[in-house]
């Protein structure tokens, strides 16, 4: 019964805040801190309807400045629309201003031309207001005042715009043949010493036969014919750094048959290269402990050296790539060597060891006046017992 009452309390008391202005909620928010301060009827009572009454002043205020943005938004609405409407009327205006300028002044003519005039416009009475108009917009423009050479770039635009499409097209035909930009055909006889006259027949078969004799000559595909011999300077930066005991080696990896989309173009080659591995004992604790120098460890591979050779690579913006992907022996792994047109694919095998990527530990990958470069090192394994 009490949870009823209070909620009946409630509502009147939200429904009688609701119809006040926010004036009167103010001064009525005055008057229960006054209250509250004087500690004056029941306490918890005051104090719940105190915040009711800033929710209700909250919502008013909320709902007084959504009012003022939207009337603000109108008033800029209407006023964009006048200037639209005062910009469409103004450009109409001046659209008829320079279609009278452009009309040319009417004869006075005989009457006899005066009385056969009438007679055609009573047998035009029939037709339709908006072909009347057309007819009149299609009057001859006078082409001078168009190309007036008083008139400023500004005002000759505007009167090349007033034109309709059917005017534009007379205008510039009156210009073209004003112009003389055709030339006029000129007699045999009348040709100026020196100059050769051909004929269309002979000299289109003299084209053909050029044409198949550089077919002809050409080598397959539209490149040019790879080099056999590299560029001492490709050779040079490839045998850069070169240790004793590093040795190349030269063993391909047979890959798929490779169809590529320009290989109707360009004749696919494969790159030549220049590859070294670096061979070394490894002293580590097990070796130091079951070998020495009269008796050293087998040799293991230490690092690899890849100079791929790009000298006619077409897009010399794309670096070449590689990928290491793993084979049937899991010891090892093949490393694919791509690049664009005219080179194929080039692999090889190499041992499947995990790689030192730091340039301080001999890591190198770049491409550089042709040359594609790959090295790296392996990590070395420490033995525990």
């Amino acid at each position: 019964m009490k949870t009823q009452v209070r909620n009946h309390r409630s509502v009147c008391v939200s429904s009688n805040i609701a119809n006040k202005s926010i004036e009167e909620l103010l001064k009525l928010e005055n008057q229960i801190d006054d209250k509250l301060r004087g500690n004056q009827g029941n306490k918890s009572y005051w104090q719940n309807l105190e915040s009711q009454l800033k929710v209700f002043i909250a919502r008013k205020r909320i709902r007084e400045h959504h009012g003022r943005q939207l009337r603000l938004q109108l008033v800029r609405i209407k006023e964009e629309q006048k200037k639209e409407i005062d910009a469409a009327a103004e450009q109409y205006q001046q659209h008829q201003r320079l279609l009278s300028q452009l009309a040319p002044p009417v004869n006075v003519k005989p009457k006899k031309e005066e009385v056969e005039v009438e007679e055609v416009e009573e047998e035009e009475e029939d037709e339709d207001e908006e072909e009347k108009m057309a007819k009149k917009v299609r009057r001859k423009v006078d082409v001078t005042v168009l190309e007036d050479p008083e008139l400023d770039e500004q005002e000759r635009e505007r009167k090349w715009r007033a034109l309709t499409n059917d005017q534009l097209e007379e205008v510039t035909q009156e210009l073209y043949r004003i112009g003389c930009y055709s030339p006029p055909y000129n007699n045999f006889d009348d040709t100026m010493p020196g100059i050769e006259i051909l004929d269309v027949q002979a000299d289109t078969e003299i084209l053909m036969e050029r044409r198949e004799m550089n077919r002809k000559n050409r080598p397959t595909g539209s490149d040019p014919a790879p080099s056999n011999s590299v560029d001492p300077k490709m050779m040079a930066i490839a045998r850069q750094g070169m240790e004793g005991d590093e040795s190349t080696f030269s063993v391909e990896e047979q890959l798929e048959t490779q169809k590529h989309l320009w290989s109707d173009k360009y004749r696919p080659r494969k790159p030549t290269y220049l590859n070294r591995v670096q061979t070394g004992f490894d002293w580590n604790k097990y070796n130091q402990t079951h070998y020495d120098q009269d008796n050293p460890p087998p040799k293991i591979v230490q690092g690899y050296k890849f100079n791929i050779f790009y000298p006619d690579l077409l897009d010399v913006t794309k670096t070449p790539t590689f990928t290491v992907t793993p084979c049937d022996d899991r010891d090892f792994a093949i490393i694919r060597f791509k690049s664009g047109p005219p080179y194929e694919d080039i692999a090889f095998k190499v041992v499947n060891r995990e790689w030192e990527t730091l340039y301080k530990n001999g890591y190198k990958c770049q491409f550089q006046n042709g040359v594609f470069q790959l090295w790296f090192m392996f990590k070395k394994y420490r033995y525990r017992r």
